[in-house]
C-alpha cells in the first residue's frame, strides 16, 4: 500500500471525528512528533507508524485543533490506534470480559493486527499467517484458528468465485466484524459440529485477503467472539 492510499485511509479517518473543510499549511514536523509521543513498541518500530503519526499531527495543526480539548482527544485516539497494545471489551456469553490485545507487525504482508497474546498466537507460513490457540485443545476438541491469506495476483471477485465453487457457499456482504464479502459453512448440530467463515477483502493493490476462521458451535460465543475481535483491529498498512 502507497504513502499515497494510507494517507487518504488516515485523513479519512480524522475528517469522520471533526469535520474539516479544508487543510491549511503544515506546520513544522518537530512540532508534530513532540506532540504525538508515541510509547516505543518492544520489537522495531514499523515505519508506518511514524508517518501516520506525521500525517495526523498535520491535520490537526491546520485545522487549528491541535492544542485543544478536541485535538487532544483525536491525538489520543491515534495514539489508540497504532499502539503496541491495547485494552479490549469483549461480550463474551452474556458478560463483558476485559483484556489486553498486542500489536503484530506483519508489514511484509501488508498489515497489522492486534492479538490477544494470553489465549492465542501468531504464525508466519509460506503461503499465510494462522492465529491459532497458545496452547493445544484436548484431542476431543475441533482445531481452533484464523487464517490470514493474501491473494496479491486474485481481485476479490475471482476469490469469491473460487472459494463459492471449492466449498459450495454463496457470499454476502457484511459490516461485522469489518466491511467483508462472507459465507459461512456448518457440518451439523452436534456441540463439536466444525464452523468455518469466509471474509474476503480488498488489498487497496488490485488483490485480496482472505480471513478462514475455524472453530465449533459450543465455542462460538467464545472463540468466535474473540477471532472477531481481532480481526476488527486489522489495519492494512504500506508494506516494507
Amino acid at each position: 500500500m502507497d504513502k499515497n492510499k494510507f494517507d487518504d485511509m488516515l485523513e479519512t479517518k480524522l475528517k469522520q471525528e471533526y469535520e474539516v473543510n479544508e487543510l491549511q499549511k503544515e506546520k513544522t514536523w518537530k512540532a508534530i512528533e513532540n506532540e504525538l509521543e508515541f510509547v516505543q513498541p518492544k520489537k522495531k518500530k514499523p515505519k508506518w507508524i511514524g508517518f501516520a503519526a506525521t500525517l495526523a499531527a498535520a491535520v490537526l495543526l491546520a485545522i487549528g485543533l491541535l492544542n485543544t480539548t478536541p485535538g487532544y482527544a483525536i491525538v489520543d485516539k491515534v495514539k489508540e490506534w497504532f499502539a503496541p497494545e491495547k485494552e479490549v471489551e469483549l461480550p463474551i456469553e452474556g458478560t463483558e470480559e476485559e483484556g489486553t490485545s498486542y500489536l503484530n507487525d506483519q508489514t511484509k504482508h501488508g498489515y497489522v493486527i492486534y492479538v490477544d497474546e494470553e489465549r492465542y498466537k501468531m504464525e508466519e507460513h509460506e503461503d499465510y499467517d494462522i492465529i491459532t490457540t497458545k496452547e493445544p485443545l484436548p484431542e476431543q476438541y475441533p482445531e481452533v484458528f484464523m487464517k490470514i491469506i493474501r491473494e496479491k495476483d486474485q481481485s476479490v471477485e475471482e476469490t469469491i468465485s473460487q472459494l463459492e465453487a471449492e466449498h459450495s457457499v454463496t457470499f454476502e456482504q457484511t459490516d461485522y466484524p469489518i466491511n467483508a464479502q462472507t459465507a459461512r459453512t456448518l457440518d451439523g448440530s452436534n456441540w463439536d459440529s466444525v464452523i468455518n467463515r469466509y471474509y474476503v477483502i480488498p488489498d487497496e493493490d488490485g488483490g485480496s485477503y482472505i480471513f478462514h476462521q475455524r472453530f465449533f458451535l459450543e465455542a462460538e460465543e467464545g472463540h468466535g467472539v474473540r477471532l472477531d475481535a481481532m480481526m476488527k483491529d486489522f489495519e492494512i498498512v504500506e508494506e516494507e
